[in-house]
Protein backbone atom coordinates (compact mmCIF):
# COMPACT_ATOMS: atom_id res chain seq x y z
CA UNK A 1 0.00 0.00 0.00
CA UNK A 2 1.43 3.42 -1.07
CA UNK A 3 0.78 5.99 1.60
CA UNK A 4 -1.11 9.06 0.82
CA UNK A 5 1.75 11.22 1.14
CA UNK A 6 3.88 9.63 -1.41
CA UNK A 7 0.92 10.85 -3.81
CA UNK A 8 1.78 14.60 -3.11
CA UNK A 9 4.55 16.68 -4.18
CA UNK A 10 5.91 20.04 -3.25
CA UNK A 11 5.55 22.28 -6.00
CA UNK A 12 8.98 23.80 -6.57
CA UNK A 13 8.21 27.14 -7.21
CA UNK A 14 10.16 30.28 -6.05
CA UNK A 15 7.16 31.39 -4.26
CA UNK A 16 6.97 27.94 -2.66
CA UNK A 17 10.56 28.35 -1.94
CA UNK A 18 10.34 31.64 -0.87
CA UNK A 19 7.47 30.36 1.52
CA UNK A 20 9.32 27.49 2.81
CA UNK A 21 12.51 29.47 3.66
CA UNK A 22 9.82 32.15 5.40
CA UNK A 23 8.39 29.76 7.64
CA UNK A 24 11.82 28.44 8.76
CA UNK A 25 13.10 31.89 9.50
CA UNK A 26 9.25 32.49 11.59
CA UNK A 27 10.17 28.97 13.31
CA UNK A 28 14.41 29.78 14.38
CA UNK A 29 12.79 33.25 15.49
CA UNK A 30 10.33 31.89 17.79
CA UNK A 31 12.75 29.05 19.01
CA UNK A 32 15.33 31.62 19.84
CA UNK A 33 12.72 34.36 21.75
CA UNK A 34 11.16 30.77 23.67
CA UNK A 35 14.78 30.28 24.84
CA UNK A 36 15.69 33.94 25.83
CA UNK A 37 12.08 33.92 27.98
CA UNK A 38 13.19 30.60 29.50
CA UNK A 39 16.79 32.25 30.41
CA UNK A 40 15.33 34.92 31.48
CA UNK A 41 12.92 33.29 33.84
CA UNK A 42 15.72 30.99 34.93
CA UNK A 43 17.76 33.69 35.99
CA UNK A 44 15.13 35.31 37.62
CA UNK A 45 13.97 31.72 39.75
CA UNK A 46 17.87 31.73 41.18
CA UNK A 47 18.07 35.17 42.01
CA UNK A 48 15.02 35.02 44.06
CA UNK A 49 15.82 31.84 44.92
CA UNK A 50 19.04 32.59 46.60
CA UNK A 51 17.59 35.90 48.30
CA UNK A 52 14.96 33.42 49.87
CA UNK A 53 17.55 31.16 51.15
CA UNK A 54 19.88 34.17 52.07
CA UNK A 55 16.86 35.41 54.48
CA UNK A 56 16.24 32.13 55.66
CA UNK A 57 19.68 31.87 57.05
CA UNK A 58 19.53 35.50 58.29
CA UNK A 59 16.28 34.56 60.14
CA UNK A 60 17.65 31.34 61.90
CA UNK A 61 20.59 33.51 62.79
CA UNK A 62 18.60 36.11 64.38
CA UNK A 63 16.24 33.64 65.89
CA UNK A 64 19.82 32.41 67.92
CA UNK A 65 20.63 35.68 68.85
CA UNK A 66 16.98 36.03 70.37
CA UNK A 67 17.37 32.71 72.31
CA UNK A 68 20.49 33.54 73.86
CA UNK A 69 19.63 36.92 74.44
CA UNK A 70 16.85 35.41 76.26
CA UNK A 71 19.01 33.31 78.81
CA UNK A 72 21.46 36.09 79.22
CA UNK A 73 18.18 38.44 80.39
CA UNK A 74 16.74 35.39 82.91
CA UNK A 75 20.27 35.26 84.54
CA UNK A 76 20.66 38.89 84.15
CA UNK A 77 17.02 38.70 85.83
CA UNK A 78 18.27 36.14 88.63
CA UNK A 79 21.16 37.90 89.59
CA UNK A 80 19.17 41.07 90.07
CA UNK A 81 16.62 39.76 92.04
CA UNK A 82 19.73 38.20 94.28
CA UNK A 83 20.83 41.53 94.54
CA UNK A 84 17.91 43.03 95.79
CA UNK A 85 17.32 40.17 98.51
CA UNK A 86 20.93 41.11 99.43
CA UNK A 87 20.10 44.57 99.73
CA UNK A 88 16.97 43.88 102.02
CA UNK A 89 19.25 41.43 103.75
CA UNK A 90 21.73 44.86 104.46
CA UNK A 91 18.55 47.20 106.37
CA UNK A 92 19.03 43.83 108.88
CA UNK A 93 21.40 44.78 111.75
CA UNK A 94 21.97 41.10 113.00
CA UNK A 95 22.55 40.17 109.30
CA UNK A 96 25.12 43.56 108.44
CA UNK A 97 27.01 42.57 112.01
CA UNK A 98 27.27 38.68 111.06
CA UNK A 99 29.14 39.92 107.45
CA UNK A 100 31.34 42.86 108.97
CA UNK A 101 32.33 39.71 111.34
CA UNK A 102 32.82 37.02 108.91
CA UNK A 103 34.30 39.30 106.24
CA UNK A 104 36.23 41.44 108.00
CA UNK A 105 37.09 39.53 111.10
CA UNK A 106 35.87 42.68 113.06
CA UNK A 107 35.04 41.99 116.95
CA UNK A 108 33.83 43.85 119.82
CA UNK A 109 35.63 45.08 123.27
CA UNK A 110 37.20 41.99 124.67
CA UNK A 111 36.28 39.37 122.18
CA UNK A 112 38.92 36.48 121.19
CA UNK A 113 38.27 35.34 117.68
CA UNK A 114 39.91 31.53 116.80
CA UNK A 115 40.50 30.82 113.51
CA UNK A 116 40.00 27.51 112.91
CA UNK A 117 41.38 25.05 109.78
CA UNK A 118 38.68 22.56 108.36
Amino acid sequence: MKSHSDKVSQINTPYARQMTVNQQVVRRTRIKRCKLILLFFTVVFLILGLQIIQSKRSLAKINASIRTSKTQLARQKEIGKDLKQEKQQLHNPDYLQQIIRSKYNYTKKGETVYNLDN
